[in-house]
């Protein structure tokens, strides 16, 4: 049989690790959030699709934000 203390020092530490989680996410959250306005979703953009013979030759480098960016010469 657990030793009730024992138990309620382990549910101690878990809320102390949880509480530390918590305020983690609290300072990420803001980062993640997208500073971009809400497209509508009933209508997105259509998607641009290439075969293999059609493939763009413009280089193409990621953004901070993570959306790729065309780079002109």
């Amino acid at each position: 049989m657990k030793n009730i203390y024992d138990v309620m020092r382990q549910k101690e530490l878990e809320i102390e690790r949880l509480k530390k989680e918590i305020e983690a996410l609290r300072v990420v959250a803001p980062m993640l959030e997208d500073k971009e306005p809400a497209r509508e979703i009933a209508s997105p953009a259509p998607a641009k699709t290439y075969s293999a013979t059609q493939q763009s030759s413009e280089p193409v480098i990621a953004t901070e934000t993570g959306k790729a960016a065309r780079v002109w010469p």
